[in-house]
């Protein structure tokens, strides 16, 4: 038996550094020990470095004893951390067992110090709230990390030498594995801040482009809602893999699929006379000029060749690379589809917007041609939440 539930703690320790989430591991290692030392609870007072306060999390043991995680808590001045913190005590420390303070209690050297004899009692009382029989320190350097507290043994005998020996192993092993723990959510909470702050960067490179060109105000974000919609549909019908990055990426790159004309001369972009010759060059570079301006931004391929790609056709026709068919990024389909439609439906400066029954009859003219035809037939079976976006002004 013995053998038994030291080898599943052993791999409860190798398991722990594999999870990054405190409260699933603190759940794990409280479930393990009361199902292999047999006790009937265990808890761990957990530091909550923020608050400067130890947290309780108590296994669920017996009916009789339950707490709610992270309903009680206690502060560094409370008995049992004191045990283990507060040097001037001049006590042993270590692993603290409700027999050693009774021992402690009856030496004549700790009789004669009244302060000290009524620390150990209220010591006992604090133990009694938990009905802990042993209470075993988590250090990490100087800091005391967690202290694990343990119930009586439901055989009713005593932790052995081994047992106890092997949970201040483990203790050590808890303190690491929660240390990393935190580490872990830390930087998740930073990631995700940072996304956050990297999302609006995004939102302000697209707005940046809308304050150049008047006449494409609020165009990035509808051809980015657009694209969403059509995503959606589209994977009834196609799977992708890793939806969830595919439908991030396919929205940054349809904010930022204009930011090259941040490079075209403003009079070329509002022009309202047809162009010539060198000013079409000119706006045609724009997604050269994007993928140039984005290529500095690690982690952004997927994205910088959308953004790239946006102007291709399926027949091969189009630009920068006359790219065709499936040599198309897929998010650059969808976003040359959702473009196009909101220019034709927008006003421009050379034309005002154009008869809503003309352009769903444009687009499917140029199935096969200028869209590709899965994009297309997806397009028209989401053309009721598109009618729907655009009346309300608003993408659900």
């Amino acid at each position: 038996m013995r053998i038994r539930y030291r080898k599943e703690l052993e791999k409860t320790a190798r398991q722990m550094i594999l999870i990054h989430k405190a409260e699933t591991l603190i759940r794990l290692i409280l479930r393990t020990i009361v199902r292999n030392i047999h006790v009937k609870h265990a808890g761990i007072f957990i530091y909550d470095k923020q608050k400067q306060i130890y947290v309780v999390n108590v296994s669920q043991g017996f009916p009789e004893f339950k707490i709610p995680t992270g309903l009680v808590k206690i502060n560094p001045d409370n008995p049992i951390i004191r045990y283990f913190t507060d040097r001037s005590l001049n006590l042993p420390g270590g692993i603290l067992l409700l027999d050693n303070i009774n021992a402690m209690m009856r030496r004549k050297s700790i009789k004669k110090k009244r302060k000290l004899l009524l620390f150990l009692e209220e010591l006992k009382f604090s133990m009694s709230l938990y009905q802990a029989n042993a209470c075993i320190p988590g250090f990490f350097r100087d800091n005391l990390v967690g202290v694990l507290f343990l119930g009586e043994k439901k055989n009713h005998k005593k932790l052995d030498e081994e047992e106890v020996s092997f949970l201040s192993v483990l203790a050590s092993d808890v303190v690491m594995a929660i240390k990393n723990a935190w580490l872990i959510e830390d930087l998740n909470n930073q990631l995700s801040l940072n996304h956050h702050l990297f999302l609006q960067m995004v939102s302000a490179l697209a707005s940046s482009i809308e304050a150049k060109d008047k006449y494409t105000i609020g165009h990035t974000e509808r051809v980015a809602d657009i694209s969403m919609i059509i995503a959606e549909e589209l994977r009834k019908r196609k799977r992708i893999g890793n939806f969830d990055k595919f439908k991030e990426e396919l929205r940054i790159a349809a904010l930022l699929h204009d930011i090259g004309k941040i490079g075209v001369p403003g009079k070329v972009l509002n022009k309202k006379s047809k162009l010539n010759d060198e000013e079409r060059k000119i706006i045609m570079s724009h997604p050269l000029i994007g993928e140039h301006i984005l290529n500095h931004i690690s982690g952004f391929n997927d994205i910088v060749k959308g953004v790239k790609h946006h102007h291709e056709r399926y027949d091969g026709k189009g630009y920068p690379s006359g790219l065709r068919g499936r040599q198309i990024p897929l998010i650059s389909s969808i976003i040359s589809l959702a473009d196009v439609f909101d220019a034709m439906t927008s006003d421009r400066p050379y034309r005002k917007r154009l008869a809503f029954n003309y352009v769903i009859n444009e687009i499917q003219i140029n199935r096969g041609k200028q869209f590709s035809p899965v994009i297309v037939d997806v397009f028209f079976r989401s053309l009721d939440k598109i009618s729907e976006y655009y009346s309300t002004g608003r993408y659900k």
